[in-house]
C-alpha cells in the first residue's frame, strides 16, 4: 500500500510539473506532424557552462540565476499565423494564471510577454511573437529573472546572430 501511495504521489507530482510548462504542453496539445517545428531547450549545466565563457558579470549572474530556457520556432508563414493563434489560446485557456507583462503590436509584428510570479526566487515568463515576416517564436524562461537582464541577454543574441552572415561571408571568401 505505501509503495502505490509513493507512486502515485510521484506521478501526481510529474504530471504537476508536466502541466506547468508551456512548451511541452504545446509541443503536445498543438504541434501537428504536417507542421513541424524547431525546438531547443536550455538547461541548467548549458546555462552554467554560458555563464563560466562569458567576460560580462551581468550576464554571467543571469545565467546563474535561471533554470532553463526552451525556444520554439518556426519558418513557414502559414504555420507561424496558425502556431501563434493557437499558442496565444492556449496562453489565455490553460495558463491564466500568468499575468501579462506587455502586448505589443507594432509594424507586422505581435509580441505577448507574460509572466508567472511563484516566489520571490522563482519565476516563469512566456513570450509569443509574430514577427513582421511572419516567422513565429515562442520563448520560456524560468528561474530567477531580472527583467532587465534578459533584455541584456536578447541584445546580447541578437547582435551574435547579427554578426553570423559576416563571419560566414568571411569564411566563404576564404575558401
Amino acid at each position: 500500500m505505501k509503495r502505490i501511495f509513493l507512486f502515485l504521489l510521484t506521478l501526481f507530482m510529474a504530471s504537476s510539473a508536466f502541466a506547468g510548462d508551456f512548451i511541452t504542453r504545446f509541443l503536445k496539445e498543438c504541434v501537428e506532424p504536417e507542421r513541424p517545428v524547431s525546438n531547443v531547450n536550455i538547461g541548467k549545466a548549458m546555462l552554467d557552462k554560458m555563464a563560466a565563457n562569458t567576460s560580462d558579470e551581468e550576464l554571467k549572474a543571469t545565467f546563474r540565476e535561471l533554470k532553463s530556457i526552451r525556444i520554439i520556432t518556426t519558418e513557414n508563414r502559414s504555420d507561424s499565423r496558425h502556431y501563434y493563434d493557437k499558442a496565444k489560446e492556449m496562453a489565455a485557456a490553460e495558463f491564466s494564471d500568468f499575468e501579462e507583462l506587455a502586448s505589443i503590436n507594432e509594424k507586422g509584428s505581435q509580441i505577448n510577454i507574460l509572466l508567472r510570479k511563484s516566489d520571490e526566487k522563482m519565476q516563469d515568463l512566456i513570450l509569443i511573437a509574430l514577427d513582421n515576416e511572419s516567422k513565429l517564436t515562442i520563448i520560456t524562461v524560468s528561474g530567477n529573472i531580472d527583467l532587465n537582464s534578459i533584455s541584456k541577454l536578447s541584445d546580447s543574441l541578437q547582435e551574435k546572430r547579427a554578426e553570423e552572415p559576416l563571419l560566414n561571408k568571411d569564411n566563404d571568401r576564404e575558401n
